[in-house]
This record gives structure tokens, C-alpha cells and sequence, in this order.
């Protein structure tokens, strides 16, 4: 790899790419341990900087949200990815401000920086009205989606910012640009149907494999089980909304989405080993398919250990990892395409 021209910037974007990763795993652990309403407000917590727990707070936090119990164990994993996702916030408006000002010298990425800007920025209000909205399920997939775009829009920065992944002359490769856009896709749906998985509290409801128990194909219910609209003013904690056969729809749609996303994999795994020349291209195959083998190990740890909250976090971040292989491939083809000449 070619160094980096601007390495304090390049650090920077490390810097951002690790705590983004770091938020990732915050946010996953408090979806998954129920406490994304462990603050009923935003951004503070019972009107307090930190979770209330003298006398005189609690009292007041009882004041201010009657019917509300303070619950530590909830409200301090709230609180603690909050302030995490505020740093990330800080840490691109830094980016995007040394970026601007250094937007006359050579390869200064301002505009990437200032996308991410807009990009953050919106992130954050999504993560405003996960709270406010009461966890509607629309909200809390979508910010999961803004969070992993946080992270490939950095990860992709890094990558410019170092100039990776100089050019093999490998021509093949080029041609599998759209089978790797094809899978990008699949794997990115897939995220957001495991999104929807989680935030309508339907990970526990397909308890056999490969795709769910015996009759749950009578159960199949698309319609509702997908549905954006439902009643306004309530709280989707636990998604009271939903009946078992809209749960168990959501859930085997998941698994066949998983098997799309893995059959995408195989032939690109196999492309990669057995067609491309440069050996680049076939590390790359090697860290897809152990990634792919332990990405399905992970689920299926869910369905036949019961959720247990450490592994479910781990498939949450290693689908968020998954994407970055992809996306680093996607670089390396780009620079292929532009700098080796090939059409």
C-alpha cells in the first residue's frame, strides 16, 4: 500500500472508523438487551446528564416521568451509547472542518468528509426519534442502516486517504464488479431484515432449521408483517402490534434472505479462487468465506443456544465487518477499473 499524503488526517479517520465500530457494538448490546427506551427522553436521561440515582434526581426524574421507573441496568447502556454516538458526531465535524480548509491541496477529500457531515448529522435524529417515536420499528431499522453507512462511508474514506490497492493488472476481476454489486445489495437487504428481525422482537420465534418449525408456511403473513403504518402514540417495546404469524413471517424471510446472501457468496468465493491471476484477489476470497463460515456459525448459535446476548451482539458487528471486506473488494476493483486502463 502507497502511505497516506495527509497522515494526521489518515489517523483521524482510524480513530473514527474504531469508535464508529465501537458504537456499533453499543448500540447492538442495548437493542438487544430491551433497553433502547431505558431513557424515556433525549438527549438526556430523566432530564439528568448521567442516569439519576441519588435521592433528589430520582425524585425528580419520578417528577418530570411519572409511571417511568428509573432502571439502572437499562438507562446506563442508553446513556453510555448516546455519549459514544456523540463523540463519533464530533469527530467527523472535526474531519469535515480541517478537510474544508484544506480543500485547495491535492486529493483533499472535503466532500466525502462533508457527506459524512450530512450523513452523521442525520444518524443522529434517527437516533433521537428511536426514543421519541417509542422504538417504531421503521426508526430503529433505519438507524441501524445510517450507523453501518457511518461506518463503510469512513471505511471508504480510509481507504482514499491511504490510496489503497494498487493497480495488479488483473483483468478478470473487473468483470466481477457486477456480481460484488449484486452481492453488496443482497447483504445490505439482509441487514436490514435482520434489523427488522430485531427491532420487531422476532429472533426467538423460529426455534428449528433451516428456515423455521413445521407450518410455519400457514403462518405466512407479508402484508402485516411488513407493514410501515400503525397506530400512532404507543409504545412498540416488545411489538405489541405484532401477532405470532407476522413474527414468524419476518424471522423466515431473514433465514431465506440469508440463504440468497450465501449462495451470492459461494460463487463469489469461488470466482475469486479459481478465475482472478493476482494473489490479492484470492486473500480476499479466503477472509469471505471464513468470514461467511463464522457469520453462519453465529446464526446458528441464535436458534440453538436461545439468543444468548453476547453471540447475537457478535452477528450483529460481524455483519457490519462482512460489509467492509466487500466494500475494501470494491475499492480495489474500482482502482483496478481507473488506473489499470481496462474498460
Amino acid at each position: 500500500m502507497v502511505k497516506s499524503r495527509y497522515p494526521r488526517l489518515y489517523r483521524a479517520t482510524q480513530f473514527a472508523v474504531v469508535l464508529t465500530l465501537v458504537v456499533i457494538i453499543l448500540g447492538a448490546w442495548t437493542r438487544l438487551r430491551d433497553a433502547g427506551l431505558g431513557c424515556p427522553d433525549w438527549p438526556m436521561c430523566y432530564g439528568h446528564l448521567t442516569v439519576p440515582s441519588s435521592p433528589e434526581s430520582l425524585a425528580r426524574a419520578e417528577q418530570l416521568y411519572p409511571g417511568h421507573v428509573v432502571e439502572p441496568d437499562k438507562a446506563w447502556p442508553e446513556t453510555i451509547h448516546r455519549y459514544f454516538a456523540a463523540s463519533i458526531g464530533l469527530v467527523i465535524l472535526l474531519l469535515a472542518a480541517v478537510t474544508w480548509r484544506k480543500r485547495r491541496l491535492a486529493d483533499m477529500p472535503w466532500r466525502h468528509a462533508g457527506a459524512l457531515l450530512v450523513l452523521v448529522c442525520v444518524q443522529g435524529a434517527f437516533g433521537a426519534l428511536t426514543v421519541t417515536e417509542k422504538l417504531y420499528p421503521p426508526v430503529v431499522t433505519l438507524h441501524l442502516l445510517f450507523g453501518f453507512s457511518t461506518l463503510t462511508g469512513l471505511f471508504w474514506l480510509l481507504l482514499r486517504m491511504r490510496r489503497a490497492f494498487a493497480p495488479t493488472g488483473d483483468r478478470y476481476v473487473v468483470r466481477l464488479r457486477p456480481l460484488l454489486s449484486l452481492t453488496i445489495v443482497a447483504l445490505v437487504v439482509q441487514i436490514l431484515l435482520g434489523g427488522w428481525t430485531a427491532s420487531n422482537y422476532a429472533a426467538t420465534v423460529c426455534t428449528e432449521l433451516p428456515i423455521c418449525q413445521s407450518g410455519w408456511q400457514q403462518a405466512w403473513s407479508p402484508a402485516e408483517a411488513f407493514s410501515l403504518f400503525h397506530a400512532d402514540d404507543q409504545s412498540f417495546e416488545f411489538a405489541p402490534h405484532l401477532g405470532a404469524a407476522e413474527k414468524i413471517t419476518i424471522h423466515a424471510t431473514h433465514r431465506i434472505g440469508a440463504m440468497v446472501v450465501t449462495g451470492l457468496f459461494v460463487l463469489l468465493i469461488a470466482l475469486l479462487l479459481l478465475r482472478t491471476q493476482a494473489g490479492r484477489y484470492r486473500v480476499f476470497a479466503v477472509i469471505l468465506a471464513v468470514g461467511l463460515f463464522v457469520q453462519i456459525g453465529l446464526g446458528v448459535t441464535n436458534v440453538v443456544a436461545g439468543l444468548p446476548l453476547w453471540n447475537a451482539v457478535a452477528h450483529n458487528v460481524w455483519a457490519a465487518l462482512l460489509l467492509q471486506v466487500l466494500v475494501a473488494l470494491a475499492y480495489a476493483m474500482h482502482r483496478e477499473k481507473r488506473l489499470g486502463g481496462f474498460s
